[in-house]
């Protein structure tokens, strides 16, 4: 299905993009174009196929309402700890400037717009990744295989984010840019940015298992997302040093800022709760009788 869904993009995108051209007036970025298009065309591969694969109702996928708001904002929390603890390394090493661009108006509005598309974020890719991909491959090969996989595509799949597609566009212009998606797989320099992301998503893996619902693997999630795309309007991450903030995006992921990151948000995400308010163990109070 995702072999079709590249096949058909690098056919479509082109002449879309060609299309919103003329139409506009001026030329969109055509990775972003192949972008949209390529997840419109997935996603209508999956639901036409949903109940053939059996990938689950929302429920099976992780999305029970029993602890919904606790473990969301645990996983907010964790996630913005983490982080937190990253940016002030960065800032004691001189890696973090502050940087106020914009007026206060569009820095809320701003700020409300980028919260708002962390949470859709966090919610699409964790439904994607630990709901559907992480339930259909622990029945078919059990949850080890299952976590394993998943962490692997999970960061593959942020490795090779779409660079370029600049210039002209013409017929061969997806066929060009979906071979060079790969590429960065064969880069050795990308290796700390993949041991980031493999980090991140096994977090998210066993925080889906742990609970049995997506809640906590969307509120780390989404508090990772956010953290930049909010915190860009206030402060500046500097290129260097590289073995501190890593390369590439997401930000810091590939350097020893992201890994403390994600170390302390597993600390506080996965610490264990209480035998007594656990969501699988009832609450039982001794009757007077029993005393």
């Amino acid at each position: 299905m995702v072999a079709g869904a590249l096949a058909l993009t690098a056919l479509v995108s082109p002449v879309l993009a060609y299309g919103l051209a003329a139409l506009l007036g001026h030329q969109l970025a055509f990775a972003r174009v192949y972008d949209r298009v390529f997840e419109i065309v997935l996603a209508a591969i999956l639901l036409l196929a949903w109940r053939r694969l059996d990938l689950g109702q929302a429920v099976e996928l992780g999305f029970r309402r029993l602890g919904a708001a606790r473990d969301l904002g645990r996983g907010l929390a964790a996630g913005v700890a983490g982080l937190a603890v990253a940016l002030g390394l960065c800032a004691l090493l001189g890696a973090l400037v502050p940087a106020l661009r914009f007026s206060p108006a569009k820095t809320v509005r701003k700020a409300c717009l980028g919260a708002a598309a962390a949470l859709a974020i966090g919610v699409g890719e964790e439904a994607l990744f630990r709901g559907v991909l992480l339930r259909r491959l622990t029945r078919d090969g059990g949850r080890g295989f299952a976590v394993v996989v998943t962490t692997v595509v999970y960061a593959a799949v942020h490795l090779i984010r779409t660079r370029g597609g600049g210039g002209p566009v013409d017929a061969w212009s997806g066929i060009r840019l979906t071979l060079a998606l790969f590429a960065p797989l064969l880069d050795p320099l990308a290796l700390p940015q993949l041991v980031g992301l493999l980090a991140l998503g096994a977090l998210l893996a066993v925080a889906r298992l742990r609970t049995g619902a997506l809640w906590l693997p969307i509120g780390v999630h989404a508090a990772f997302v956010a953290v930049f795309r909010v915190g860009r309007l206030f402060f500046v991450v500097r290129p260097a040093p590289a073995w501190l903030v890593g390369t590439g995006w997401p930000p810091l992921v590939g350097g020893v800022a992201g890994w403390v990151a994600v170390a302390v948000a597993a600390l506080l995400a996965l610490r264990p709760r209480a035998r007594a308010v656990c969501d699988d163990q009832p609450v039982i109070v001794p009757s007077a009788s029993s005393q």
